[in-house]
């Protein structure tokens, strides 16, 4: 299971004035928190198929606005046990607040192939359903 600080996201959510990070056992462990709710954060690392990535990136990509119909358009996307295609996610336990970035597997290595996006409120309950 990741760890928040093995995040490719992490100093980009780390930033954000309503993340804290809190670290116990000499900085070695590090939790983050959404502070407007004092809601913990799940770290979520699932890999997926090219077909699932591809239309798991349609969902992200979606304007606000358009954001609950692409995922009906999207139907189920489940993840794999290897893929060329990952998703790391921060999802609050409130379902409040959720941090998503994509990644590709390229020179045996998971690089980002998008800026993290973030969402509140209605929008991270909805991305929230995707994990």
């Amino acid at each position: 299971m990741a760890s928040f600080k093995s995040l490719e996201m992490a100093d980009a959510v780390s930033s954000k004035s309503y993340i804290e990070v809190k670290k116990a056992l000499f900085g070695l462990i590090q939790k983050a928190v959404y502070t407007p709710t004092q809601s913990p954060l799940k770290v979520i690392q699932q890999d997926y198929t090219t077909e699932a990535g591809d239309r798991l990136k349609r969902i992200l990509n979606a304007d606000d606005s358009k954001l609950e119909a692409a995922l009906q358009n999207a139907g189920i996307i489940t993840p794999s046990a290897t893929g060329p295609f990952r998703i790391e996610a921060l999802v609050s336990a409130d379902k409040q607040f959720a941090a998503v970035q994509t990644l590709g597997y390229s020179d045996f290595q998971y690089k980002p192939t998008s800026d993290v996006r973030f969402f509140e409120g209605k929008q991270a309950e909805l991305i929230a359903t995707l994990f």
